[in-house]
């Protein structure tokens, strides 16, 4: 993982191996960002995805081992128990043209990947909500 520094924050590019959900937090810790909005582009070896079922109130998982180009990727970053927390998002294509997307628990870069980090001062802090066994940002701490 390389980064440095931009006019909105950060780029951060990833290469051949390298975890995409590993890789933002350790920069995160790193650069000490703890509120941030992301988007990407690039290509995968490996993904895990999940799609959140309200009413089971848990992730339904999938994974690939195949090509797929990253068409769209869009993430926060926040704190969750005080541990940086990436929320990342994707749509993902294989040489098919067929496409998936979700929550990404895993990506695993096969050529690169871009992503740009747009950071804010403070902290983006998740809290409990009533009606899921989530913990979603908390704008009002």
């Amino acid at each position: 993982m390389r980064y440095r520094t931009t006019d909105f924050g950060y780029l951060v590019t990833l290469e051949r191996g390298e975890e995409l959900i590993r890789a933002l937090i350790e920069f995160a810790r790193h650069e000490d960002v703890a509120a941030a909005a992301l988007t990407g582009l690039g290509s995968l070896a490996r993904l895990a995805l999940g799609f959140y079922d309200p009413a089971a109130q848990e992730y339904v998982r999938r994974e690939w081992s195949a090509a797929l180009e990253v068409a769209s990727l869009v993430g926060t970053v926040s704190l969750l128990d005080g541990e940086v927390f990436p929320h990342v998002h994707g749509v993902f294509s294989d040489r098919a043209f067929n496409v998936v997307g979700g929550h990404v628990f895993e990506a695993v870069v096969s050529v690169g990947l871009e992503v740009p980090v747009y950071t804010s001062e403070g902290a983006f802090e998740r809290s409990p909500v009533d009606y899921c066994n989530l913990k979603l940002i908390d704008l009002s701490r």
